[in-house]
């Protein structure tokens, strides 16, 4: 009797004190990455960093083939010249080499440096955009399309984003 007794004043308590949660949470995801490639601003960008690149790389591509032709030259030489003055051409063109390889690296280094802080500094401009897109439609979550194993495609917001960041950014 009292474990019955007890087991109601417990249920009695859970009903009326218990509340109800009836917020909704909306949870949207968006493709950052299509985002970003397919914005008219991210498509500026990105094609402008890739004339850059390229660039860089067509000075490399000459500098190599002159060391090519450099070293064909000592090669074509060897039979030619002495012992020592061999040696001494292969030491100086070792040096050349491996100066152009640090300064290979270095400006690769820069080029990826440029695409990142000019990739970040699009992303901070966006960012205002989608923070008011939020606001406007009282979204709680916003995830990255990556980071989701499945979902249901009403809840990707790419396309609205884009057709947003294209008509306020130029």
């Amino acid at each position: 009797m009292f474990k019955l007794r007890k087991f109601f004043k417990l249920f009695f308590l859970f009903i009326f004190f218990s509340t109800n949660v009836l917020a909704e949470n909306k949870v949207v995801y968006l493709d950052l990455d299509f985002i970003l490639s397919n914005t008219n601003v991210g498509k500026n960008l990105f094609s402008k960093l890739k004339k850059d690149e390229e660039l860089k790389f067509k000075e490399f591509k000459t500098q190599e083939l002159a060391l090519k032709d450099e070293e064909n030259k000592i090669l074509a030489s060897k039979n030619i010249i002495s012992k020592d003055q061999l040696d001494l051409n292969i030491k100086e063109f070792q040096k050349k080499l491996e100066k152009y390889k640090k300064f290979k690296s270095d400006q690769v280094q820069i080029l990826k440096t440029k695409r990142n802080t000019e990739v970040l500094d699009l992303i901070k401009q966006i960012n205002p955009l989608i923070e008011k897109y939020m606001t406007d439609n009282s979204i709680s979550i916003l995830i990255d399309k990556k980071n989701i194993f499945i979902a249901n495609k009403n809840y990707d917001i790419t396309d609205n984003l884009i057709e947003l960041i294209n008509k306020n950014i130029k």
